[in-house]
């Protein structure tokens, strides 16, 4: 398909569903999708859901939350988009940082670097993720990361 086929487009309360079925999808956590104090998206190519990402906002700084694109659609670049998507929105919101949990991956190619958890726990203790963790007493992913926004 061409590249005009593909749309990132803002996620409204009505896209829950493709929401939550995209990241369950793709093995992400699906619990407080579009909470109140949060933005996400959703990538279509040829009009159909094949991506998704949010960031949970905090006081400067937000939390990436899920950036999921569905196993057929992976391997052209959509996934690249969707973040730099989401951190051009967190520049443009004022953010002085954008932070995120992983199960794995190397981050870096994004501009994120590993931090130790306290300072992400710390910097968006508001974030319905990190709420989510707390109540639960579990561990976020096994890698914290930070991209400094300027």
């Amino acid at each position: 398909m061409t590249d005009s086929s593909v749309q990132i487009r803002l996620a409204s309360s009505a896209d829950r569903d493709t929401v939550t079925r995209v990241f369950h999808d793709s093995g992400l956590d699906t619990d407080a999708t579009l909470a109140d104090g949060t933005t996400y998206w959703v990538l279509e190519r040829g009009g159909q859901p094949v991506g998704a990402i949010g960031l949970e906002h905090g006081q400067g700084a937000s939390l990436l939350r899920g950036a999921a694109v569905m196993p057929e659609a992976r391997g052209s670049g959509l996934g690249r988009r969707l973040v730099m998507s989401a951190v051009e929105y967190a520049q443009g919101r004022g953010d002085r940082a954008i932070y995120m949990f992983s199960k794995g991956g190397d981050w870096g190619t994004f501009g994120f670097q590993q931090v130790p958890l306290a300072v992400v726990m710390g910097d968006v203790p508001d974030a319905p993720q990190i709420q989510a963790y707390r109540a639960q007493g579990s561990r976020p992913g096994e890698t914290t990361w930070m991209r400094a926004l300027s």
